[in-house]
């Protein structure tokens, strides 16, 4: 087991995971791929269909996008955000609300983030609404 890792290094996790949050509020493209690994990929778990879809990040760009299209806001609100780091590796656990117009669900987030070359990078999420 490894020592607890320095909170300079939770708050860094944080903080990405912060602006990913805000990225998908105002739907900016630039600062959304940013917070990720260009390899990164997303698994999504639909409930009425008990299946899991794994898609890239370009075709999750547009999947937000969309979203922000169709309807006048789209937002990711986070319930909370539990860091957990071991040495190079961060997991994420973010419980949220999905606003769509005057629509809500609610959902669970579960990033791993790497830092590499001193700088974290979300490299998978998963998620279910």
């Amino acid at each position: 087991m490894s020592a607890p890792h320095p909170e300079a290094q939770v708050d860094a996790v944080r903080k990405v995971i912060e602006r990913y949050l805000d990225a998908v509020r105002t739907w900016n493209e630039g600062e959304f791929r940013a917070t990720f690994d260009p390899h990164a990929n997303i698994a999504h778990y639909y409930v009425k269909g008990d299946e899991i879809r794994t898609i890239t990040l370009d075709e999750f760009v547009k999947v937000i996008g969309s979203l922000h299209q169709k309807y006048d806001n789209a937002e990711e609100k986070a319930k909370e955000i539990d860091v957990r780091i071991v040495d190079h590796i961060a997991s994420v656990r973010v419980p949220f609300a999905f606003v769509m117009g005057d629509k809500a669900m609610e959902g669970q987030d579960l990033f791993n983030l790497a830092c590499c070359k001193g700088e974290w990078k979300i490299m998978h999420k998963s998620y279910y609404l």
